[in-house]
């Protein structure tokens, strides 16, 4: 018989949102839009106070807005996709400290998972290129084809780990993963440095107090 190596009030595993908690897309989104529009426009722009508020949102929203020529910006948003899924890897960051804050939370035998919206190919080369995979029991990304659907991705992590919902703590800044965690009875924390919490959250004020913030949990 195994030795339970966490107390049993203690979560067993967290879930991650790859997208949102683990990764800074932000320079990795300014260098696809840059270099898209210098290509199909043949002009260089900074969009560096735009990536913000726009480097989680669909390209189109942020291309709409430095594009006015209708064609141009279809030609933009299809090299936008085209130069992150390659060169645009490159550029991705993992928030700070965040490797020292995971490996503190496997030393602790607590599992460590993750979600993405991204196609599961990308998602795959995302936490490669970053050194993530090193940590992740699982990464539940998104089927080639497929609607992102947050609840199947959250079963799919908790039924490879052979966790229960109620003993695995879900980290996301986003609604729609926020919404089906807590719809299934998972535990939630949000990531102060994803953005600003909803009333009521419990908050996570940066990676060094992930450990802390999972052990102060009674589940």
């Amino acid at each position: 018989m195994g030795v339970e190596r966490t107390p049993p009030n203690r979560p067993k595993a967290v879930i991650f949102d790859l997208d949102h908690a683990l990764l800074d897309s932000r320079k990795a989104w300014q260098y696809a839009v840059e270099e898209s529009v210098a290509v199909a426009c043949g002009r260089r722009i900074d969009v560096r106070p735009l990536s913000d508020e726009y480097h989680r949102r669909p390209w189109i929203h942020a291309l709409t807005l430095l594009v006015p020529d209708a064609v141009e910006r279809q030609r933009c948003e299809e090299l936008c996709v085209e130069v992150s899924h390659r060169s645009g890897l490159k550029k991705l960051l993992v928030h700070d400290r965040m490797g020292v804050a995971l490996d503190q939370v496997r030393a602790s035998s607590i599992e460590i998972a993750a979600v993405s919206r991204q196609a599961h190919g990308l998602a795959l080369k995302q936490a490669q290129s970053t050194g993530l995979d090193r940590f992740l029991a699982v990464l539940a990304a998104t089927p080639q084809g497929t609607l992102y659907d947050p609840s199947a991705r959250l079963s799919q992590c908790v039924a490879f780990m052979e966790r229960e919902p109620a003993h695995c703590v879900v980290v996301s800044a986003e609604p729609d993963v926020r919404r089906a965690a807590s719809a299934a009875g998972f535990p939630l924390l949000f990531p102060a440095w994803s953005g600003d919490s909803p009333a009521g959250a419990l908050v996570i004020g940066e990676p060094a107090q992930i450990l802390a913030s999972l052990l102060s949990l009674s589940l």
